[in-house]
């Protein structure tokens, strides 16, 4: 049908004004990689992460018919998504169920299904092994900022500008920017050691 001629507020209009799933799907598409990846990295858990993940997308489908097409819909998809994980972990708080996060696990070849392959070649299985490694090192890291460090870390991995990080969170560029320089700062003291 080329929905993919079709900018997101477009299919959000033929979604609201024909109720046909194939617009939602297309738009579910574009994002699915991208959201699961920021959600699993930002959780660490992957059950918690598909809940959080269906979470979301039950709570943008309900919403599609009051969304105004004032700025870009990922924004608000990232921000729908970080105040899911955030009612994921209160629920779980009330329920008095464990809160430590588990470590992303690594499939049966080695590989993070969770996490995007940054690999362009084909490496040996001594770099593969570095460079998986320092994945988990890195993942390891990032899980140990507080917060508010680690969302603004993995928004911008996952590639937002600050602009649009502030946006999503209602918080000043100046925080957001500082946040982000503290939290890199304390991941590179964690390489070091």
């Amino acid at each position: 049908m080329g929905l993919e001629k079709f900018k997101d507020g477009e299919l959000i209009l033929k979604f609201n004004s024909t109720g046909r799933d194939i617009f939602f799907g297309e738009l579910m598409s574009r994002y699915n990689d991208k959201l699961f990846n920021y959600i699993i990295r930002k959780v660490g858990n992957m059950e918690n992460a598909k809940d959080i993940y269906q979470n979301t997308w039950l709570k943008i489908a309900n919403s599609l018919p009051k969304y105004k097409d004032e700025g870009k819909f990922s924004n608000y998809l990232f921000f729908v998504a970080t105040n899911a994980s955030y009612d994921h972990f209160r629920k779980i708080r009330k329920d008095n169920e464990n809160l430590y996060f588990k470590p992303v696990s690594a499939d049966k070849d080695g590989k993070n299904d969770q996490i995007e392959s940054l690999r362009s070649d084909v490496l040996n299985p001594e770099e593969e092994n570095i460079e998986i490694e320092s994945k988990e090192f890195v993942n390891d890291a990032i899980r140990e900022l507080p917060e508010k460090q680690r969302e603004v870390v993995l928004l911008r991995a996952e590639g937002f500008s600050f602009k649009e990080i502030a946006e999503m969170t209602n918080v000043s560029i100046s925080s957001l920017l500082s946040r982000y320089r503290y939290g890199i700062d304390k991941i590179k003291k964690m390489m070091k050691v």
